[in-house]
């Protein structure tokens, strides 16, 4: 009886040891440096999808523009966007609501950035103006990518990917823009993506 009981209790204390050290590595895990990196990179795949989302474009505004530049690199793309963007919550700090937004990457610094990635940044330029992708701050939102790759659908059948998008050519915005950044997490290389879809404010 007592030898079940000092087994019993044996366990207990060994299952709570390898909960604790279950735990532990958890959060070692979830804090380092690669976590970081993927974390980082989520958070700003979706920032690009909700701005994407919340693009603003009326035709017949001439500095209203929706400009996907399509760039190849000898190990993935180096996609650029710029287009007009409603930034919620906006007017409450007195800012204008609609901005310009670019998303593109950048090497960080002169060399080349092929092994170790690139820098995405966030250009926002609270005046839309007719000299769209320039001007503006520029937020850093992730490093280590790879590559960025837009792709411009109106059905969802035919992607237009090498062509890049203009609104000033095609006269129209495109109903789905697919997201793809490739991401060094760590050694490895992760693909990541999403769909947004351009249409809340659309006139």
């Amino acid at each position: 009886m007592e030898l079940a009981m000092v087994i019993l209790i044996m366990g207990v204390l060994f299952a709570m040891m390898f909960g604790v050290f279950f735990r532990a590595s958890e959060i070692a895990r979830e804090g380092s440096p690669p976590a970081e990196a993927r974390q980082r990179a989520m958070l700003a795949l979706e920032n690009m999808r909700t701005a994407i989302n919340n693009t603003y474009y009326m035709a017949d505004i001439e500095r209203l523009v929706f400009y996907g530049n399509s760039k190849r690199t000898g190990t993935g793309s180096m996609d650029e966007l710029t287009f007009a963007s409603v930034v919620p919550g906006a007017e409450e700090s007195g800012t204008p609501e609609v901005r310009e937004v670019s998303f593109y990457l950048a090497a960080p610094d002169e060399g080349s950035a092929a092994q170790d990635g690139y820098i995405l940044y966030r250009r926002e330029d609270q005046h839309v103006d007719e000299y769209p992708g320039k001007g503006g701050a520029h937020y850093p939102m992730a490093e280590g990518i790879l590559s960025l790759n837009f792709k411009y659908s109106y059905n969802a059948k035919t992607w237009y990917d090498d062509e890049g998008w203009n609104t000033k050519k095609n006269a129209a915005l495109p109903r789905l823009v697919q997201i793809e950044m490739i991401v060094k997490v760590g050694n490895a290389k992760e693909r990541l993506e999403t769909l947004a879809s351009p249409g809340l404010y659309i006139n």
